[in-house]
């Protein structure tokens, strides 16, 4: 009977702690680039740039790097994607995850830098149309909260032209910052010209912000698991 009491109590306390877990909620206008998301556009700017605010939890992280498709099942139990696109065209997106425990977080991490290592060279995406052409992925760590990586992305294709014909170039690519700090995971992401050479560092910037700014969440930085 003492033993079964003590299973019951326990499961009990599980339960309770899953249920505080899952009323996690991340605040609106929370994420470093909400309000620019949100605010209002003029007709000429509106016809420039287009964003778009999602909470669902089914999204895929923006960073893909083997093309996953269907529903994440990592245990997320928040989450919010901002994505941005202008007309020039260039894009920029800011993506937070929040889990039950760090150790959920961290398996989530280990996953995607797996991910990025598995999926590093693959066949360039159906909108390229030169034969040859791949995609690449290069990471390496930095030192940012509990973990964190800075990938870069680049599409290759052979040139059919002088002065580069017959020779690999790169005709695009992205970059993406990945850091966990305790239980939540942000990725900051842009295609490289984005903001020229300042892309990277204003993505590592907004990471380095975020992980700071993540632990005024409940549990986020102190929730073992």
């Amino acid at each position: 009977m003492i033993a079964t009491a003590v299973l019951v109590a326990a499961s009990a306390v599980g339960a309770a702690s899953t249920a505080r877990a899952e009323t996690v909620k991340i605040p609106k206008g929370f994420l470093l680039t909400e309000a620019e998301a949100t605010k209002p556009l003029t007709e000429d700017q509106a016809a420039e740039e287009w964003w778009t605010v999602s909470d669902k939890l089914t999204k895929q992280l923006e960073l893909n790097p083997c093309r996953s498709k269907g529903k994440p099942r990592d245990g997320r139990i928040a989450m919010r994607t901002i994505i941005g696109k202008t007309s020039a065209p260039s894009y920029v997106t800011e993506q937070l995850v929040l889990y039950p425990s760090a150790k959920n977080a961290g398996a989530a991490f280990r996953k995607l830098r797996a991910e990025v290592k598995r999926c590093a060279k693959a066949k360039a995406p159906k909108t390229a149309t030169v034969a040859g052409s791949f995609h690449r992925y290069t990471s390496k760590k930095v030192n940012i909260a509990d973990e964190a990586l800075l990938i870069k992305g680049s599409s290759y294709e052979r040139g059919t032209e002088e002065p580069v014909k017959g020779e690999l170039y790169i005709s695009s690519g992205e970059r993406y910052v990945v850091v966990r700090r305790g239980s939540a995971l942000a990725l900051y992401t842009a295609d490289s010209y984005w903001a020229g050479e300042d892309t990277t560092k204003t993505l590592t910037n907004r990471a380095k912000k975020m992980a700071g700014k993540v632990c005024d969440l409940p549990g986020v930085c102190t929730r073992r698991g």
